[in-house]
């Protein structure tokens, strides 16, 4: 029966090779794109799993003396260069045998660095006024892969002389370098919408490989009413099958994979998430490999099990089609538990998280659109008659009522194309909403510095001999000051005028209200205090009282971690107004409005060489810059989601196309005979369009419009009180109308092929 089932797949006739090509050319496309999804996530998983050496923590820098083992001085923190963030490492040995980072081979003396691939690229063609100053002496050499997490990430090991080093506050000892991998808060997030992704598009996938392995089933099942005729029991017609399918299966899986090492490259260079992965480990490895050529031959051998269910061959080599029960409104439990579940989700889900807990909801929503698509199909096929009138909507009906699950299955992957499009097009006004408001643009050139709460040194190359001189006593009321207000009167003085000589800026400082002088006391509501002038060129930001020369704000607002927080009004006419004598005010902040890239990096080169960090250890940035680093998370959950709504439409179209084809062709004889009979050739045709709009135009208004209801509530839940609810732009009408006219013009590419068919010559009554 194995060799028969061999030779019923590769020798039987140019229709059954046909067959092959066409089963094996869809099972590649649905293996190469689960491959694809593989090797990215197995990508994202080596990253995650990673050993974070910027995790490493060590101990106090007490006096000088010798360690009791091999240690260094460290001292790590980050950079900004055109949005991108450098991750700076600062070294310095304490004796023989010190800890070496991963990604070279020693550690680099004081006057040299090492440098990641990407960022020795940066330093090669970028003035050194805007990036290279940072970093000073020259370079040692590339830090090798073990360190990064792709080939775009920018990291630097700078050597320090160690009493240098030891001079800045927040440098540590350290005797061990971390080896377990970093706790990312947002890695379970990606790992969640990989999978959703993965899931979103694995149905049509399935859905693909089943309808190539039915592909002229009808056909097949008269060569199987031959065998029984000639003595073939029921168990080996099953071993035939499963082997006629595997065979056409495990082709298509080898096909597949080639077309994957084909484009594997292509994939490697793309950043799916926001970070581009090295190309070595962009693979499936070899149990996806192994999983491919083992689990799709075996899905297809059940696929084609499942689809003798309803045919059962007599002895005397008569098929006899047993026709299923018409759906019952049952079938829509599963779609109702669903959102049932995506609300209870949404309840316990914080604004934070992104609606996590709702993912199970949502996933089972998806099934149950797949499961309620019969019942839909049937009501569609019971209603169309009677609102469309003639002979073509009456046959398309009786025959989509014949078998409604059949008839939906062809078309059940652009309906989650659709449902998960339309989630998308909801929810994505509301998260521009929050993150690109106008207020947010106006200050997306607008670079801060903030000196409260900063050690006093940071990781600064010339931090002893900048503008803050030899402060180094730890907690000293000097310093404690510096801390609590920013910097001292005549160092801020310096520096508000050395930012001014820059060309193409506009400097506002903030100056700190003394503690004591707070209005209310410590704490009080104002605790800063700036200039009208400064004010009317931060205007979005509020407004000063008539005739006022500076006003007291409470401008702790402006280092909020939240997008809103940062671009809302904090400057009132109602506010304490004050003289513009700043002269004895330690400078809390200072806002830069520049007007291009380039100054903008030779200021933070500046900053970077004299002044301390600030309280979080990062470099200054943009507000447009912190936004952006904000919303990043959101833009790489949204780009999963778009390419699974891509990738589901490809498989989709693909799956159509195949369906269409094949049951033209088992349905040869009869058009034929239909034809014969005096059907005009019309009509065939709008049977066949008929039978694929049907189903679809229900089960997308139903997909559609479930979609939307979960945009809704999770904007309500997730979003900020007074977002809008969400409004489909001409954009989803476009997107969702083009994907149904590709799907007419599949149905119509197959039109010649039909008249091909039923040609009175092709007519046989045996």
């Amino acid at each position: 029966m194995l060799r028969l089932g061999w030779q019923f797949s590769v020798r039987s006739g140019r229709e059954a090779l046909v067959r092959l090509l066409v089963t094996a050319s869809a099972v590649a496309v649905g293996v190469a794109i689960m491959l694809g999804v593989v090797a990215d996530f197995h990508a994202f998983q080596v990253t995650d799993s990673r050993a974070c050496w910027e995790c490493t923590q060590g101990t106090a820098v007490t006096g000088s003396p010798a360690p009791a083992k091999p240690a260094e001085l460290w001292n790590y923190a980050d950079d900004v260069f055109r949005g991108q963030t450098i991750e700076r490492l600062e070294v310095a040995a304490l004796g023989p045998g010190a800890p070496v980072p991963p990604g070279i081979s020693r550690l680099p003396r004081a006057g040299q660095y090492y440098a990641s691939p990407a960022l020795a690229a940066l330093l090669r063609t970028v003035p050194a006024g805007q990036l290279g100053d940072r970093f000073g002496g020259i370079m040692a050499g590339p830090i090798g892969q073990q360190a990064l997490t792709g080939p775009n990430e920018l990291v630097i090991y700078v050597g320090e002389p160690a009493a240098k080093l030891a001079a800045i506050p927040s440098t540590m000892r350290v005797d061990a370098i971390a080896t377990a991998p970093s706790k990312q808060v947002w890695s379970h997030y990606f790992r969640d919408a990989f999978i959703a992704g993965a899931l979103a598009f694995l149905f049509p996938i399935l859905i693909l490989i089943g309808t190539a392995t039915r592909l002229s089933a009808a056909r097949r099942e008269e060569r199987f009413a031959a065998l029984r005729l000639v003595g073939a029991t029921s168990s080996q017609i099953s071993v035939v099958a499963a082997v006629d399918a595997a065979v056409s299966a495990l082709l298509g899986a080898i096909i597949g994979i080639g077309l994957f090492l084909l484009l594997q490259p292509a994939l490697a260079s793309t950043a799916i998430t926001s970070t581009r992965y090295f190309s070595n480990e962009v693979t499936p490895a070899a149990l996806g490999y192994v999983a491919m050529l083992v689990a799709v031959p075996a899905a297809s051998a059940v696929a084609a099990l499942l689809s003798l269910r309803r045919v059962r061959i007599s002895p005397l080599g008569v098929a006899r089609k047993v026709t299923p029960g018409a759906p019952s409104v049952w079938r829509l439990v599963p779609l109702l538990a669903g959102l049932a579940l995506f609300a209870v989700g949404m309840a316990v889900s914080g604004s934070k998280s992104i609606g996590a807990a709702a993912y199970p909801g949502l996933l089972l929503v998806m099934i149950g659109l797949v499961v309620g698509g019969p019942w839909l199909t049937a009501l569609a096929a019971r209603l169309a008659p009677r609102l469309l009138g003639g002979a073509a909507p009456l046959l398309a009906g009786r025959r989509l009522a014949d078998n409604p699950k059949g008839a939906f299955r062809s078309i059940r992957g652009l309906v989650l194309a659709v449902f998960l499009g339309t989630v998308v097009a909801g929810l994505l006004p509301a998260a521009n909403a929050t993150t690109a408001t106008p207020s947010a643009r106006s200050l997306s050139n607008v670079l801060m510095a903030q000196f409260l709460g900063s050690p006093l040194c940071g990781n600064t190359a010339n931090c002893t001999g900048g503008f803050l001189g030899d402060l180094n006593s730890p907690q000293s009321a000097a310093e404690q000051r510096i801390i609590a207000e920013g910097l001292p009167p005549r160092t801020g003085a310096t520096l508000v005028r050395e930012l001014e000589t820059f060309r193409g800026a506009s400097v506002y400082p903030i100056y700190s209200l003394p503690q004591d002088a707070h209005p209310g006391g410590p704490g009080g509501a104002y605790n800063g205090v700036l200039s009208c002038a400064s004010v009317r060129g931060l205007a979005v930001l509020g407004t000063c009282p008539a005739g006022a020369q500076a006003i007291q704000a409470n401008t702790m607002n402006l280092y909020g971690d939240n997008p809103s927080d940062t671009t809302q009004k904090i400057f009132f006419p109602g506010n304490p107004s004050v003289s513009a004598s700043f002269g004895g005010l330690y400078l809390q902040s200072v806002l830069i409005r520049v007007s291009s890239q380039a100054t903008l990096e030779r200021i933070r080169t500046f900053l970077a060489t004299h002044t301390p960090l600030s309280a979080s250890g990062s470099a200054p940035r943009t507000f447009g810059e912190a936004v952006q680093a904000r919303v990043s998370v959101g833009n790489t959950v949204q780009r999963l989601i778009d390419i699974a709504v891509d990738l589901t439409l490809l498989v989709a179209g693909c799956s159509l196309a195949v369906a269409i084809g094949g049951g033209l062709v088992e349905r040869k004889r009869a058009f034929t005979l239909l034809r014969v009979s005096g059907t005009p050739s019309a009509t065939l045709y709008r049977v066949v369009l008929l039978e694929a709009v049907f189903p679809l135009v229900a089960a997308t208004v139903v997909a559609a419009g479930t979609a939307y209801g979960i945009s809704v509530l999770a904007i309500d839940r997730l979003a900020s009180k007074g977002t809008p609810l969400p409004v489909l732009g001409p954009g989803y009408y476009l997107t969702v109308g083009a994907g149904l006219l590709v799907s007419l013009m599949v149905i119509l590419v197959t039109m010649p092929m039909l008249g091909r068919l039923t040609a009175p010559a092709s007519a046989r009554f045996e």
